[in-house]
């Protein structure tokens, strides 16, 4: 009697247990399923923008005759700072986390200066070619980048002893170096913000007139912040 007793438990229970089961089986039908992640921002791809910003420089002007280049103890800086705008256009191509692209862009600038109303620069224009790398968070993305600028830059001289004034216009490439961040605002819309520093090398003025018999060696380097906008394809 005890056995058959035992063996009827064992069964109600087994029955139950195995009610209870099925019964959490069917209820787990129902539960919603855990959402699904947003997917990563991918930077790759073509894109198109302009920029607003400031550049500040220095020009080293040093005087050296012409027969033989001894200095003849004649130095001074210019010392150009401008607002400056412009567009650029570029290609991003991301593996996992590192974005490598190009960029290039063309800008209009104001910089001038004088010294002691004979010697004057003025800058027009400025552009470049970079190559950058960089690492990606998701929407935000931190930069190096590294190429070649182009520029020109225009000089006047005036002598008053000889009452005479000469300019020179001079094209130049040069090397610019920086970093930058950028932040996807959305699928489409990019935000940026660099440092560059450019340098032109030196390079001489052979005078023809206003100071016959000289020359002016020019250093043209600048330093400059920026603000862009861009639209990714």
């Amino acid at each position: 009697m005890k056995t058959l007793l035992k063996a009827t438990v064992a069964t109600f229970l087994l029955l139950g247990s195995g009610a209870a089961l099925s019964a959490d089986l069917a209820s787990s039908k129902f539960l919603p399923l855990a959402p699904a992640l947003p997917p990563l921002y991918s930077w790759t791809g073509f894109y198109l923008g302009g920029q607003l910003g400031y550049s500040w420089g220095s020009d080293r002007q040093s005087l050296y005759t012409t027969a033989g280049r001894a200095p003849v103890g004649v130095s001074f800086d210019y010392s150009p700072s401008a607002f400056m705008g412009g567009v650029h256009a570029g290609f991003n191509y991301q593996m996992g986390s590192v974005v490598l692209g190009v960029e290039g862009d063309i800008e209009g600038i104001n910089a001038r200066d004088t010294h002691g109303g004979l010697f004057r620069v003025q800058q027009d224009w400025q552009g470049s070619v970079r190559g950058r790398i960089g690492y990606s968070f998701d929407r935000f993305m931190i930069y190096g980048a590294a190429g070649a600028a182009f520029s020109r830059f225009e000089y006047g001289y005036f002598n008053p002893a000889a009452g005479l004034g000469e300019s020179g216009k001079f094209s130049r490439t040069g090397w610019t170096v920086g970093g930058g961040v950028n932040f996807a605002w959305t699928d489409n819309l990019i935000f940026g913000l660099d440092y560059r520093y450019t340098d032109y090398g030196s390079f001489d003025f052979v005078a023809r007139s206003a100071y016959l018999g000289l020359n002016a060696e020019h250093e043209p380097s600048s330093h400059a912040v920026r603000a862009s906008v861009a639209y990714k394809f």
